[in-house]
């Protein structure tokens, strides 16, 4: 009956120890997605302060090609309506250029923003994938310990039952004392 007891208590030590472990393993996930979401935020902050320079030089450069278009406007009226024609086509160059420049950045800004929801997608899928294997484990403890349960019951019938055999014995025993004595 103490070695019941004792594998009883040794198991249920076992199963504690088990879950504390998957209780950590499940905190170092955690934690290791926070770290993920936080190096995400630094990507993200990163390109978006690079956007935002790339911006200000953008427009630091139409500025001083602006200021240099007027000055060639000025020029321009004191000349030929040649050069007048070539300043044209020098804005029209300017202003695709300036919309290519747009264009890319904003396909850059997009394929971006994919990027990080590709991540977050994949970061949720990791969270839902842990979270049924945690599930998992606990069904399979609760399992374990049904059978556990159910083994120490069978042992206490079967000790029972050997109780109330030996018992009969010693009354037989008895009464052939008896008999005889």
């Amino acid at each position: 009956m103490a070695t019941v007891v004792e594998y009883a208590d040794t198991r249920r030590a076992e199963l504690e120890t088990e879950i504390r472990q998957l209780r950590a393993a499940v905190f170092a996930l955690r934690e290791e997605l926070e770290l993920a979401n936080v190096e995400l935020k630094h990507k993200t902050q990163e390109v978006r302060s690079t956007y935002e320079a790339e911006m200000v030089q953008l427009r630091n450069t139409i500025a001083s090609m602006r200021s240099a278009i007027e000055l060639a406007s000025v020029e321009a009226e004191h000349a030929a309506n040649a050069v007048i024609a070539v300043t044209r086509e020098e804005n029209k160059q300017l202003r695709d250029t300036i919309q290519q420049m747009r264009a890319a950045n904003e396909e850059d800004r997009n394929n971006h923003q994919v990027e990080r929801q590709k991540i977050q997608n994949l970061a949720n899928d990791e969270i839902a994938q842990l979270k049924t294997v945690v599930q998992l484990l606990r069904d399979e403890i609760d399992g374990m310990k049904i059978k556990y349960e159910q083994q120490l019951q069978e042992q206490d019938r079967a000790r029972r039952a050997e109780c109330v055999e030996l018992q009969q014995t010693i009354s037989v025993l008895r009464s052939e004392l008896e008999k005889h004595g």
